[in-house]
């Protein structure tokens, strides 16, 4: 683990799974007709979810999930893909399950959050969002490489004092105590409301508590849209693994 005091109770949710990626789809747990007749930004809050895989920091690829926002860039967990020598992602709605090389363009090591390009992914961009206590939505949460919206409520807002994701500076980390059950491989799911907009990012789950979890907001990311829109570079450094 990699944080004191309360953070000795957050688990990252990153996890090693094969590298290989089956078809994916939209789970058959989610009606159809819920996707059919509910709001244009649900819809296409469902269609901007992509399942991630980051090869180079483990044995196996590292699995996690992410969606693309506003300026064409998928939102994730920074500590799935610091260090990965390839990523790649498959879109929920793919047919195929083929996947699409993607490329971190800014990394936020003290939120735990990355910013990626996949060039020739055509998939809805989500407005960014916040939320408060009370608030209930859908986690954009894979399960066998199938789209398995999960939902969530959220606890309240808390700042969560731990180490970033290097485990070396101390940091305060903005975010949600949310209420829902995640597993291995939920790392960089993004939490969606009613309105459809992208308002946080799971990161961690409790050892405590099955069904707590942590999620950071979204307050840093235009910061970190302006670091990938200003760099003339095409690419970012991922850095090092996260620990």
């Amino acid at each position: 683990m990699r944080s004191r005091g309360l953070v000795n109770t957050l688990l990252l949710v990153g996890a090693i799974a094969a590298a290989s990626c089956s078809s994916a789809r939209i789970a058959e747990s989610v009606p159809a007709s819920d996707a059919a007749n509910g709001p244009t930004s649900i819809v296409n809050a469902l269609a901007s979810a992509v399942d991630l895989r980051a090869i180079g920091c483990r044995a196996e690829a590292v699995r996690g999930a992410g969606a693309m926002i506003d300026g064409g860039f998928i939102l994730t967990a920074a500590h799935v893909v610091a260090g990965a020598l390839s990523i790649s992602v498959v879109p929920s709605g793919s047919i195929t399950g083929e996947p699409t090389a993607a490329q971190v363009v800014a990394l936020d090591p003290a939120n735990d959050l990355a910013l990626l390009t996949a060039p020739g992914l055509d998939i809805p961009q989500l407005q960014l969002g916040t939320m408060t206590t009370g608030d209930v939505g859908s986690a954009l949460i894979f399960r066998d490489a199938a789209l398995a919206p999960k939902p969530f409520s959220i606890v309240r807002p808390v700042i969560v004092h731990i180490l970033d994701i290097y485990d070396r500076d101390k940091v305060d980390r903005a975010g949600y105590q949310v209420e829902i059950e995640i597993s291995p491989g939920d790392s960089g799911a993004v939490l969606i409301g009613p309105d459809g907009h992208a308002d946080a990012t799971l990161y961690a789950k409790s050892r405590a508590a099955n069904d707590r979890a942590w999620a950071v907001g979204t307050q840093s990311v235009p910061a970190l849209i302006a670091t990938a829109q200003a760099g003339p570079a095409p690419t970012a450094p991922v850095g090092e693994c996260a620990h």
